[in-house]
């Protein structure tokens, strides 16, 4: 299901209306867009921040636990509660490498960069608060970008969901459903399909 939503994002991305005819004696086909469309902002689309579930670096694991269940999410924005500024987001990918590194013997060896892996692997794992349970520095986009290139980024990166931040704080949440919603309402708009003798002429 994964995969098709990435692959059905960077699909109809590129989907607008299609205009095409035929040139010369050879009949070749060309197919193009129209000049004129619609630009589909992510602003229009995404889920505002008066209506996400979200948390603080205060609250604690058990809290958000309760939070997501009770909402039925599987993730939220992680802010700071004065500012709005976007510190994180917690997943439920963050509570199954806690429940499954628990207990578990970490060897603190190898590269830097190994070591720093271990290293917040153990604190994901000791985590009673939400601040270090979360990702930190997550992608994050402007609402003043298209759809498009919304699709792409969420395909290249695969994400589920996308944060959405002006100025450094978090406005919206778009996700693969809201991105799947935006693709139903482009193929609804799209023209009526157009005849073979409508596409080429004689």
């Amino acid at each position: 299901m994964k995969a098709l939503i990435s692959k059905l994002a960077l699909t109809f991305a590129f989907v607008p209306s299609i205009a095409a005819y035929s040139v010369g004696k050879n009949r070749r086909v060309f197919v193009g867009t129209p000049i004129h469309q619609n630009r589909r902002l992510v602003q229009d689309c995404m889920t505002p921040l008066s209506r996400l579930c979200t948390l603080t670096e205060t609250a604690t694991v058990d809290e958000a636990v309760y939070l997501l269940l009770k909402l039925d999410v599987s993730g939220a924005p992680v802010i700071n509660e004065l500012t709005g500024e976007l510190l994180g987001i917690v997943s439920t990918f963050d509570f199954l490498q806690q429940e499954a590194g628990d207990g578990a013997l970490l060897p603190i060896e190898g590269t830097m960069e190994n070591v720093k892996d271990y290293l917040n692997r153990a604190k994901k794992i000791c985590a009673t608060r939400v601040g270090d349970l979360m990702s930190p520095n997550p992608v994050t986009m402007s609402p003043e970008e298209s759809m498009r290139n919304a699709a792409i980024l969420m395909s290249q990166k695969n994400l589920h969901r996308l944060p959405i931040v002006e100025n450094g704080r978090l406005v919206g949440m778009l996700t693969s459903s809201d991105v799947m919603i935006d693709m139903v309402r482009v193929v609804k708009s799209l023209p009526p399909a157009a005849s073979k003798d409508d596409l080429i002429s004689p």
